[in-house]
């Protein structure tokens, strides 16, 4: 029989191992938020912040409703809200206070290659997408038709 765990209690305790000092937690990506970037299934390597967010990290954060979100920083704002949003979508959220991240993402393994800051596919998804916004749906529909 399968083992199905609490996605919340298990972050929950994934968070908690980084605040006693556990470095670089891995976690399995559930869910298409993050697409090109990142799939269902690919790994990502988290860490406390041990420096300010910035704009393009990939952070591991939990909203009000006490669910947690991998997603991507699009913009800081000076009264300590951020704008957050998925690879994969167009949508802005807004994050109340910089206390809701958890931890930055420090590497990723894609379809089995590890991926990590410094690489090209690291660099592009975290500057040259993030401009990409507004026409991503455009370019990831044509993406879709090259596959097929």
């Amino acid at each position: 029989m399968p083992l199905i765990l609490d996605t919340e209690a298990f972050l929950d305790t994934v968070c908690e191992l980084l605040r006693q000092g556990q470095t670089d937690v891995a976690i399995p990506v559930a869910g298409g938020s993050m697409v090109p970037f990142l799939h269902h299934g690919d790994t990502v390597c988290l860490n406390l912040l041990d420096s300010a967010p910035k704009r393009g990290d990939v952070v591991l954060y939990r909203r009000e409703s006490g669910r947690y979100i991998l997603h991507r920083i699009y913009r800081m704002r000076r009264d300590g809200s951020v704008l957050m949003v998925g690879d994969a979508q167009q949508e802005i959220e807004i994050l109340p206070s910089r206390d809701m991240i958890c931890a930055r993402v420090t590497s990723a393994r894609h379809q089995g290659k590890l991926c990590q800051p410094g690489q090209l596919r690291w660099w592009f998804y975290r500057r040259v997408w993030l401009r990409l916004r507004p026409v991503r749906y455009f370019l990831m529909s044509l993406r879709g038709r090259k596959k097929k």
